[in-house]
């Protein structure tokens, strides 16, 4: 078994873009609802940051058995790290030890393209990676799976710490009965901003959802998008919420969950049947006001890192 490493402008390269979707979309569309990939999504998450990343293929005689998304960035205002962005092997190859070498090789590039990077994230939210495979799928998930017993396995072995856990949870959309006070109003606008997750979103549609009072000032925003990797999966339109946002002067009045039983309202109207959000599990008030809302857990996910 031989391993290549493609960096750079060889990146772009569509024979091995071609061959690394194929597998993509065997191993992983369907068992979490992973949306497919193409060469050409590959192509315009990948060029962008070409000297920020590579992959890493296992190979042999037969093709393609495994690979991996490797990136670091050096943002000012996050710890210098490496983003292990995706690790995936076909289903007929694991147990061989391929992604036990591919991990190993991984870190150890990390030491030698990257030595100042203190953390390495495992399949995390890793806000600069350049294709953050763990939302390619079109739906905010963070971390490991934890059903996914062998990967997760696997990290521990090379001494990846726990460094938090998620609850995916999700609500059937529809009118909660919601009413504006007197002058208070909501707005619908398409974002164009520069977050992370704007940049991730790119070629998707993303939307706030502002509650305003009679002043036009912002009281709630509630991030959300439609999700076309689960709907395809299961047949329900999904959309999938990706932060709620109160001004301090707004807090404890009531107003985040208003704007919530709205947005439920508004996705029902627009054909949605499910909202699903990405909550840490020990963010007591935010998983209260989801609740209220009737959002159920349907998964957890581990995010791990491994301090250097």
């Amino acid at each position: 078994m031989d391993l290549k490493i493609t960096t750079g402008k060889n990146l772009l390269t569509i024979p091995t873009l071609v061959e690394i979707a194929a597998l993509w979309n065997r191993n992983a569309v369907g068992r979490h609802g992973f949306y497919p990939w193409d060469a050409d999504l590959l192509q315009r998450a990948l060029v962008t940051c070409q000297e920020a990343a590579l992959i890493l293929e296992a190979r042999d005689t037969s093709g393609l058995l495994g690979f991996a998304l490797l990136s670091w960035m050096q943002e000012a205002n996050y710890t210098p790290g490496a983003a292990l962005e995706a690790i995936l092997v076909d289903q007929d190859f694991r147990g061989r030890g391929v992604g036990t070498l591919i991990l190993q090789k991984a870190l150890s590039l990390v030491d030698k393209l990257a030595g100042n990077s203190r953390l390495v994230d495992a399949l995390g939210a890793w806000p600069y990676g350049f294709a953050l495979t763990t939302l390619a799928d079109g739906s905010e998930r963070s971390g490991v799976f934890a059903s996914e017993d062998g990967l997760l396995r696997l990290f521990q072995r090379h001494n990846f710490q726990l460094a938090r856990k998620s609850l995916v949870m999700r609500t059937p959309a529809g009118d909660r009965g919601a009413e504006l006070p007197l002058g208070f109003t909501v707005k619908q606008e398409l974002r164009r901003d520069s977050t992370w997750l704007d940049r991730v979103f790119r070629n998707r549609e993303l939307w706030n959802h502002n509650l305003l009072d009679p002043r036009g000032v912002v009281l709630s925003n509630a991030i959300y998008g439609f999700m076309p990797g689960e709907t395809a999966r299961e047949g329900k339109n999904l959309f999938s919420l990706f932060g709620v946002n109160t001004p301090e002067y707004a807090k404890r009045q009531g107003y985040a969950i208003l704007n919530l039983r709205l947005l439920l309202g508004e996705i029902a109207r627009i054909g949605g049947d499910l909202l699903e959000i990405h909550v840490y599990a020990d963010n007591q008030p935010a998983l209260g006001l989801y609740r209220r809302l009737g959002f159920q857990p349907v998964a957890e996910t581990i995010a791990m890192v491994l301090v250097r």
